[in-house]
């Protein structure tokens, strides 16, 4: 019996890893705190002791008494304090009630990198971004102590039987950049002020690996107080939300054309005046055109134009290259919740659809899946697989692990994505992406304005989502860049909306990475 009542189990916590940005500034760590536990057995008042806990924790008093009136040997009162309410308990000196230490998640930036990061519930298991994704490595593995206690319930260190020290849980270090996610989300916050819309996403990686420099998603939370935070807020949706992309789209057809050789720059098609029946539907361009090029065609913006190229393709080869820039299928990303998005086999594909899915309706894609399609023309083709953690380090900091760069497949030929680079300069220089041009940079884009799909059928007459997609310099891209607003308020254009986003994003980020301008006397085609 003695011996019972001596003897003592402590299980050792091991500290959660650290994340990192990848300049190695912290953005998640691993902090101590006090946190208030009772054991009922030793507490003789329990309604005064559950009175002054509850007016000193600001707690229910019933909830503590229920608590308190087990039979027990423990019961957690308060969880994670701060440093002052636990010296205010410890001050108090009642018999039954102490503190202990517990590790808590503790993030500098607040609500930075929200999405990306994720959070921990009170255990400090993950259950949110990279916390989720990641918890087996970042949790580390729990050690124990088998010892000796004395009278007053203190541990006699000399009486220990045997030990197993903790595993320290692995640190991260992210590809994500806090500079360029700052710069991300002080302009998600201007688009959120000026246009009220629903949701934002942007996202930034770099082309030639996939790495994610920055990822933003509106509505955000306060990753330190999740006390409060909605369900909706805590959603990913730039891997999470499928949308139709509209006429950024575009640049997935223009990319199939010019492969297959079906058109040129020079290829004239009439469009129509603005008005084209096509079985019993009729597609309308929002500004009347007559006869355009190619080249013209993207950079106006021509749905009628788009439709008509297209068509010298057939839907057995469109639907090649779309599956080919991986629409329809998961990216892999390295965060918890992903969607692949809706991309119908072309034998399903009704009469019509050869007149939507060139200009992005009846097809539906996620942000982080448009900012790879981006990619893939920056990057001469070739389709890199996306990511945020770069590498795994141990408790003393050494690299213990690695995500490389990726490439998934060649999409396209490099003379073909120049091409199409060439076509997205065109409408940031004179077309529908006027408002996204940069100063200092040559910057190719395009720009979306997508009517919203209505649960009862057809599309919503006032719901839009306004989009930009873009990368820039020119003629070695060092950053891809998309900006997805769902349902603006007033404007809805993707030119009005995103654009100046993208310019004011671009600016600051090239400008952050010290980025020498590219910006020469261009010679405007007609």
């Amino acid at each position: 019996m003695a011996y019972q009542q001596h003897k003592i189990f402590v299980k050792l916590n091991p500290k959660r890893g650290t994340m990192y940005d990848r300049r190695n500034r912290v953005l998640a760590i691993y902090l101590d705190t006090a946190s208030i536990y009772a054991v009922p057995k030793e507490i003789s008042d329990k309604e005064n002791t559950a009175f002054i806990l509850a007016e000193e924790l600001g707690l229910d008093e019933t909830d503590i008494l229920k608590k308190l009136e087990k039979d027990n040997y423990f019961a957690w009162i308060k969880r994670r304090v701060d440093t002052d309410t636990a010296q205010k308990i410890k001050a108090l000196g009642l018999k039954g009630v102490d503190l202990t230490s517990e590790p808590k998640r503790f993030y500098p930036g607040g609500k930075l990198a929200c999405h990306v990061l994720g959070i921990t519930n009170i255990d400090n298991k993950g259950i949110e971004g990279l916390e989720l994704y990641y918890n087996r490595e970042l949790s580390g593995e729990y050690g124990f102590r088998r010892s000796m206690k004395d009278a007053k319930k203190r541990e006699i260190i000399s009486f220990e039987k045997d030990a197993l020290p903790a595993r320290d849980g692995e640190s991260l270090v992210l590809t994500i950049d806090e500079v360029i996610q700052h710069i991300i989300e002080q302009e998600a916050e201007k688009i959120v002020s000026l246009h009220k819309p629903k949701a934002v996403s942007i996202v930034a990686e770099k082309p030639q690996t996939g790495e994610i420099l920055g990822l933003a998603v509106y509505p955000w939370f306060d990753l330190n107080n999740t006390g409060n935070i909605k369900a909706d807020a805590l959603r990913n949706r730039a891997i999470s939300d499928s949308f139709e992309p509209g006429s950024v789209f575009k640049i997935i057809t223009a990319s199939a054309v010019l492969e297959e050789g079906v058109a040129d720059f020079d290829s004239e098609f009439f469009c129509e005046n603005g008005a084209y029946k096509v079985g019993n539907r009729v597609l309308h361009d929002y500004k009347p055109h007559g006869t355009l090029n190619f080249r013209e065609i993207i950079e106006k913006s021509s749905n009628i134009g788009t439709v008509k190229v297209a068509a010298l393709l057939g839907k057995e080869k469109l639907s090649a290259y779309i599956k080919r820039f991986n629409f329809g299928s998961l990216v892999d990303i390295d965060l918890p919740g992903e969607v692949s998005g809706i991309m119908r086999d072309p034998s399903g594909w009704s009469s019509s659809d050869m007149t939507t899915i060139p200009m992005g309706q009846g097809i539906a894609i996620t942000a982080v899946q448009l900012v790879s399609c981006v990619s893939v023309i920056a990057n001469g083709g070739v389709l890199m697989r996306p990511y945020v953690v770069s590498r795994f380090l141990n408790a003393e900091g050494a690299t213990i692990g690695e995500n490389k760069p990726k490439p998934i497949r060649r999409v396209i030929s490099k003379e073909t994505a120049h091409k199409v680079k060439e076509l997205m300069e065109g409408v940031v220089l004179r077309g529908t992406g006027k408002p996204a041009g940069l100063s200092n940079f040559r910057a190719g884009g395009k720009t979306g304005t997508a009517q919203k799909v209505s649960p009862r059928g057809g599309y919503y007459k006032n719901k839009y989502i306004a989009s930009f997609v873009g990368f820039a310099p020119f003629d070695k891209p060092r950053v891809s860049l998309v900006i997805c607003v769902d349902e603006p308020r007033g404007q809805h254009f993707g030119s009005r909306v995103a654009g100046p986003a993208f310019k004011n994003i671009m600016e600051k980020i090239l400008s952050y990475m010290e980025v020498e301008s590219d910006k020469v006397e261009i010679k405007k085609t007609s």
